[in-house]
């Protein structure tokens, strides 16, 4: 009797399955629910896609919501796992450290954020000193960076208010908070490109990942119904000797001035559904779809080669 007991116990054990036939978290098996930056929506997407047909067993739901959103959630507990632009500052981790929760946190890619204009506005170069200074206030035509232009007052279009762009555009003017007042917050990413390619005097700041060409596979275009900006960095930075767009080889080596990190962050209590998630992205399969979205990984190793 005792023998068949341990039997049993040792099967239910391997199995994937509790006693009601509910799928258990495992690393491949389960379900969990993931919060993500809407800024990273594409990427997130095309990772869950893969991993859900690699492991048919898994049911991840992502909720795409502005930044500020996606870090409530992994606060109060209705997310266990996230993708975000930045890492738990002091405030939050030492709230896990209260409630006794552990979070694990991964880099897994460099981010670009980049500004757009109409194809018919030849203005296609900015400084980052310009950048700061639009963002302040300071400069609110057209004129102003290029005497010669007849287009006028700048719109300047984002997707969200609360979003990562905005606050790493904050940070990067040193400002406490963004003027928005002569700026314009759409939904999305997509809403911002689409507004840019018709409106001559708009300038979008928008994810790289939006604006690469998804039938390129080698993600080395962008899209053309508007003109990606050239970007120079402030002088005695990496990238102050030229403009340079958001290709992932200036991403990659730093020329190119406004990268970001991209994280997962998980609470997941023990090894599940979660950390399996994770690990994929992180991994081969993961980081060559990040590769491919125009994105740099962190894990895959880049090649970049010189053409003349």
């Amino acid at each position: 009797m005792s023998l068949l007991l341990v039997s049993c116990v040792f099967i239910f054990s391997c199995s994937d399955t509790d006693k009601n036939g509910k799928v258990l978290s495992t690393t491949s098996s389960g379900e969990i629910k993931v919060s993500a930056d809407e800024t990273f929506m594409s990427i997130v997407d095309a990772e869950k896609q893969v991993f859900e047909v690699t492991y048919p067993k898994a049911q991840i739901h992502v909720t795409y919501k502005p930044e500020t959103e996606v870090f409530n959630d992994f606060l109060n507990d209705s997310a266990i796992l996230i993708v975000a632009s930045r890492e738990l500052n002091e405030q939050e981790l030492a709230y896990f450290k209260k409630i006794q929760i552990t979070t694990r946190s991964s880099r897994i890619a460099t981010d670009a954020v980049t500004f757009v204009i109409n194809k018919s506005n030849p203005d296609s170069n900015i400084t980052v000193d310009q950048i700061k200074e639009l963002l302040k206030g300071e400069i609110t035509s057209w004129g102003n960076l290029n005497p010669k232009s007849k287009l006028g007052k700048i719109i300047p279009v984002f997707d969200n208010k609360s979003s990562s762009t905005v606050r790493y555009l904050t940070e990067l003017a040193g400002m406490e908070k963004l003027e928005t007042s002569d700026m314009y917050a759409f939904k999305s990413n997509e809403e911002v490109i689409d507004y840019v390619s018709k409106t001559p005097n708009a300038i979008g700041i928008i994810g790289v990942n939006w604006i690469s060409d998804r039938d390129d596979s080698s993600a080395i275009t962008f899209k053309n119904n508007i003109t990606v900006m050239g970007v120079k960095a402030e002088k005695g930075e990496k990238g102050d000797d030229s403009f340079y767009q958001p290709y992932q080889a200036y991403i990659a080596t730093g020329q190119y001035a406004l990268t970001r990190s991209v994280y997962t962050i998980s609470r997941e209590p023990r090894t599940g559904l979660a950390t399996g998630f994770a690990s994929f992205i992180a991994g081969d399969k993961g980081q060559r779809i990040i590769l491919k979205s125009g994105l740099v990984p962190t894990m895959a190793p880049i090649r970049i080669v010189e053409f003349k």
